[in-house]
């Protein structure tokens, strides 16, 4: 008698269709692997921190004593009030710098009862106040000789120095000197403190150059 073939399907292709979906499944898996791993090292993160900067650093010079007029037809050895007084109007504590130019003469005056010959001699002289000092040996240029005072305490905002002086006196001529107009001139200037140990270093580090 024939055989007939069974309906049943062979244990062999029923185990090679499971091992078929196992190698699925498994590759499968190290694809979700290697996706989650691809994720994590492409992650990236970022921190921001802003920063602004202070410029409000300004002065304002005053002179509450002058009088343009009491300074109008002086004669020789008058005095008249003069008092430069600078005023931190920024926001930061500062060191302050001045340059004051004196006109200068050349002639004849008494110096302490002596009839003198002069050259290039301050036409103005007057007496600096406690609190500033001298910064270096004057400057002669065009006319002028410029002295440059430093003011040794920290200036906090909207404080103010003491005046650098707060008269001048006329050269006490003995002869026409020949100048019937000029001027005092005086700048002051400004450094931050934050980074200086004293004013002296604040200005210095600033630059003669800066403020001439």
């Amino acid at each position: 008698m024939a055989i007939q073939p069974s309906d049943q399907p062979q244990r062999p292709e029923k185990s090679v269709k499971r091992a078929a979906a196992a190698a699925t499944c498994g590759a499968l898996a190290c694809l979700l692997g290697i996706s989650a791993a691809a994720a994590y090292l492409t992650g990236t993160a970022r921190a921001v921190n802003p920063f602004t900067i202070n410029a409000n650093l300004k002065v304002e010079l005053t002179e509450p004593a002058f009088s343009s007029e009491a300074a109008a037809n002086m004669l020789p050895a008058q005095t008249v009030a003069k008092d430069p007084t600078i005023t931190n109007a920024g926001s930061i504590p500062v060191y302050i710098a001045a340059d004051v130019k004196i006109p200068v003469f050349s002639g004849n005056a008494l110096i302490e009862g002596v009839d003198t010959t002069l050259a290039d001699a301050d036409l103005f002289t007057f007496a600096v106040n406690d609190g500033w000092e001298q910064d270096g040996a004057p400057l002669l240029k065009d006319g002028y000789r410029t002295y440059r005072y430093i003011y040794e305490a920290e200036l906090a905002p909207n404080a103010s120095t003491k005046s650098i002086f707060d008269a001048v006196t006329l050269a006490n001529f003995t002869q026409d000197a020949g100048i019937t107009t000029t001027s005092i001139d005086v700048s002051a200037y400004a450094i931050q403190s934050e980074g200086f140990s004293d004013a002296h270093e604040a200005c210095a580090a600033y630059g003669a150059s800066a403020m001439a």
